[in-house]
């Protein structure tokens, strides 16, 4: 696989965590305050939803190659969306 196309799945996988996170505090508002058949519903939905999108647009960039480090790339990013939103939070 060329470098850039190994960068482009990168950058994507790293933007796909931060998305990831802001997806799941939106979710974890429906998980906390329904009743169980909606976290049911929501969670699958969610998982499935996610799954998806994130197969489907590395598929478009590299033809669907997964590597461990996207997949570190995402965690990543989660981790960096996860204390930049502590520190917004913890501003105002």
């Amino acid at each position: 696989m060329p470098l850039i196309i190994q960068i482009y799945s990168f950058v994507f996988s790293f933007l796909f965590g931060i998305f990831f996170e802001i997806l799941l505090s939106i979710n974890s508002k429906f998980i906390y305050s329904s009743n169980l058949f909606v976290k049911i519903i929501s969670s699958i939905i969610f998982i499935l939803f996610n799954k998806l999108l994130y197969f489907f647009i590395i598929f478009r960039i590299n033809y669907g190659v997964l590597h461990i480090y996207f997949l570190l790339s995402i965690l990543l990013g989660y981790i960096f969306m996860c204390k930049v939103k502590n520190k917004i939070l913890n501003l105002f």
